[in-house]
């Protein structure tokens, strides 16, 4: 029963980019390895000098466009 369900619910994927300032905890990204992970608490670092980094990569200091995933319900 559990698994007609899940076969009824049909997701589309969409791929933003967006300005890293604009990620936060929870987000689907698409790192620079072209791998999608999500951002926990852990993964984001702010630092005076550097600025914002996630996954350890400050993406140019943000001006590389971080690609944002976002889920979208089709019925």
């Amino acid at each position: 029963m559990y698994q007609n369900n899940l076969l009824k619910m049909a997701v589309k994927r969409k791929i933003v980019e967006v300005h890293i300032s604009t990620i936060s905890i929870g987000d689907s990204i698409i790192c620079s390895d072209r791998f999608e992970r999500t951002v926990s608490k852990d993964n984001i670092k702010k630092d005076s000098f550097m600025g914002i980094s996630i996954f350890g990569d400050t993406y140019k200091l943000g001006q590389t466009p971080c690609k944002k995933v976002i889920y979208e319900k089709i019925n």
